[in-house]
């Protein structure tokens, strides 16, 4: 018969991994069996974790499948110091004069859990607030003697993880609901640790183990990689506002020079990358593994330092467009990793990066600007930027992706222009052929930011001017390098469905260039 063990996180969740892997589970249960209150029932709990720990290996077993909510990486905005015990252990340990023991910095991050990572704010229904909080694990064939007593088991577990991480467990023989993202071993995935024969052993051993002990290596457990069926759900992409401040006041620039905001930020990006390698990376081959990760997510570059063509962090300044008095100065960027779906190892890379950013000083050339980035206080920018909507403007303009024109063809519409009053036909051909060409690349730009939303385009209007207050005409905007060697242009782009963002669009979209805005729908 089946079994399901659901877990209900308390104050949310501070693993390094999302879902919580199956290992944590078997652990939490090992150490819940070996507490005074099982010495009368010590056998037959032994028979059933051994069934559990078996899951998989023995002949039709299988491992666990994991109904998660959706989780959004919370910043660590506290440290604190633990212990290194395994660190150039003893006599050769440099001991801290005082404490007598080597502390490592940690910090204290970990998961909000709800649909979208804002739910648990909103959320008037207890029931739906409990189901946003639950992870169950769920395994189709364990014998119907053992479920019982991991309930029994289960129902004294007081955390799961960390010892922070407080939880109320529950076992059952009822398949979970449909309902929050399911998570199944998979050829591709996350990696996550489940239990192997061999790992009850190896949690007695340390349960049992003396402070003055050698450590045990990380023995009974092996990492099985799980995928996610959450792209049938709306995307979330990990998103954050950053705000330009100087002497405790906002600092804005002008929305035409990108770059005096964007290449700063970029250069702030790349020295941050070892630090989020020593926050995420605890050993050498985690870290040679992550190192290329990190490198890919945060610039967009290849082991060599080469641009790559899959999506990456994109810096998106914000012109004010919102209040009373919208002036276009941008004084605000958005960062979002327009790969980042449901991917926990990337998400854990940005949210890093973002916490690092916090607090540090724009450079322009390796001299001091005093503009500093703080987390945004207002979340009506971000609540905007991921809103959802079925039409979307540009705040700044498009960057085609390619030449609309040849040059023969420039050359032959130039000289039709110049005889539109004989030969008025042929000039309006010449001009049909460049609006057809133009709104082609317009609609491949918008297609390639929206893949896997299943929305179709209904209507594309393109503008020489923006069509927000504050936002300047298309053609002002500085580009450099490859983005100033095609035209730009405002878009105002209608969807048959609501979309959420954030969106950026075209060549350059990494660097500040199409971002769209929502705006109210006509009906």
């Amino acid at each position: 018969m089946p079994l399901a063990i659901r877990v209900q996180f308390l104050a949310g969740y501070s693993g390094r991994e999302w879902p919580p892997s199956p290992a944590r589970l078997f652990k939490a249960l090992v150490s819940s069996a070996r507490a005074g209150w099982s010495h009368s029932n010590r056998k037959a709990i032994e028979e059933s974790l051994r069934v559990l720990e078996q899951q998989g290996w023995t002949k039709d077993t299988k491992l666990p499948e994991i109904v998660a909510p959706h989780a959004w990486r919370r910043i660590p905005r506290q440290r604190r110091f633990i212990p290194n015990n395994s660190k150039n252990w003893p006599p050769e340990r440099k001991l801290n004069p005082e404490k007598s023991i080597d502390l490592d910095e940690e910090p204290m991050a970990g998961w909000e859990l709800g649909w979208d990572g804002r739910v648990e704010r909103t959320v008037k229904d207890i029931d739906t607030l409990h189901a946003v909080r639950t992870v169950w694990y769920w395994w189709p064939t364990v014998e119907t003697s053992h479920v019982p007593i991991i309930r029994e088991v289960s129902r004294r577990v007081a955390s799961v993880g960390k010892g922070e991480d407080l939880a109320v467990l529950d076992a059952t023989e009822v398949e979970p609901a449909a309902d929050g993202v399911r998570w199944r071993p998979a050829e591709s995935g996350v990696l996550l640790e489940v239990p192997e024969p061999g790992c009850l052993a190896v949690c007695d051993a340390v349960f049992s183990g003396g402070p003055g002990e050698l450590p045990l290596p990380a023995a009974g457990v092996r990492a099985v990689k799980y995928a996610s069926d959450a792209r049938s759900v709306d995307r979330a992409l990990p998103t954050i506002v950053l705000g330009l401040w100087r002497n405790g006041k906002r600092y804005s620039c002008d929305a035409r020079l990108l770059r005096q905001v964007v290449g700063p930020v970029r250069h702030l990006l790349d020295e941050v990358r070892t630090e989020v390698l020593d926050v995420l990376a605890r050993t050498p081959s985690e870290r040679a593994a992550m190192e290329a990760l990190v490198c890919r997510v945060l610039l967009g570059h290849d082991e060599t330092g080469r641009p790559i063509a899959e999506p990456h962090l994109a810096i998106l300044p914000l012109p004010s467009v919102l209040g009373p008095h919208p002036d276009g100065r941008v004084r605000r960027i958005a960062l979002t990793d327009l790969g980042g779906d449901d991917d926990p190892a990337r998400r854990a890379i940005f949210e890093t990066a973002v916490a690092l950013l916090h607090g540090r000083e724009l450079l322009d050339n390796g001299r001091s600007t005093g503009i500093v980035l703080g987390m945004e206080p207002d979340e009506q920018w971000l609540r905007a930027i991921t809103n959802s909507s079925r039409t979307w403007v540009t705040v700044t303009p498009l960057v085609q992706p390619a030449k609309e024109l040849t040059a023969d063809e420039w050359k032959r519409l130039v000289e039709a222009r110049r005889n539109a009053e004989q030969e008025p036909a042929k000039a309006a051909a010449r001009e049909l052929h460049l609006q057809k060409r133009r709104r082609e690349l317009v609609e491949r730009s918008i297609r390639q930011a929206i893949v896997g939303t299943e929305a179709r385009i209904e209507s594309i209007e393109i503008l020489t001017g923006g069509s927000l207050a504050g936002v300047h005409i298309a053609s002002q905007y500085r580009a450099n390098g490859y983005v100033g060697e095609t035209p730009k242009l405002h878009v105002r782009v209608t969807f048959d469905r609501p979309i959420a963002g954030p969106i950026a669009i075209g060549r350059g979209r990494h660097v500040g260039f199409g971002v769209l805005w929502p705006v109210e729908d006509d009906d």
